[in-house]
């Protein structure tokens, strides 16, 4: 990287502002992204300083899709690595009627996606809420947090253990039930068992085999 070769204040701005979204969502900035961020109006005046800062080896750049879509999804950092995680959005998929074909060129970033970097993962083992299409081996994204509404689907620990259930509370019992008609309920009576919500479930990711 080229340290030697000083920068102006706005480059350095962008800079970290570039350096920050890259190691954040996975995937570097948009150049409308630059431009909203720094009050750019025009893609021109972004890329006048996208090309000073590869001039200063800061950057790295493909210049044959700069433009295309208005994206600057080519700059990488040297020694930079993402801790984000996102997929190219190309477009849309009936699942119905035919549509007609739209190209697309965004990304979609998982934890934006999910809500946020308050955001985990875990796998499922067993087949307690195979009726709401949540099965063995499916990874779900547990937003963290300590209260529930009725109805929701939450983590939550009872005593050492945990477990993925609809949460019901009343005064004097807490309901951990199952989706699966087979299985019973988990009755708790919290003035005699310890029950804490971990999280409440907000997606599931499953892998096709």
């Amino acid at each position: 990287m080229g340290d030697s070769i000083p920068l102006t204040t706005k480059q350095q701005e962008i800079f970290a502002f570039i350096r920050t979204y890259i190691e954040d969502h996975g995937y570097p900035p948009a150049i409308r992204d630059i431009g909203r961020a720094f009050d750019i109006k025009s893609p021109n005046g972004v890329m006048c300083h996208l090309r000073a800062l590869q001039k200063k080896g800061y950057i790295h750049r493909e210049e044959k899709n700069e433009f295309q879509g208005g994206i600057a999804r080519s700059i990488t950092i040297p020694g930079v690595s993402s801790g984000g995680f996102s997929l190219p959005m190309l477009g849309l998929i009936a699942a119905g009627p035919v549509l007609e074909a739209t190209e697309q060129n965004e990304r979609v970033d998982m934890k934006d996606l999910f809500g946020g970097d308050n955001v985990y993962l875990l796998k499922v083992r067993g087949e307690s809420m195979i009726e709401s299409q949540i099965a063995d081996g499916d990874y779900v994204v547990i937003r963290k947090q300590e209260q529930a509404d009725n109805g929701e689907k939450v983590v939550a620990m009872v005593d050492r253990s945990m477990t993925l259930k609809k949460f019901y509370k009343k005064k004097d019992q807490v309901r951990l039930e199952p989706c699966n008609s087979a299985m019973e309920p988990i009755l708790i009576d919290p003035s005699r068992e310890n029950v804490q919500i971990l999280g409440v479930l907000v997606g599931v990711i499953r892998k096709c085999h």
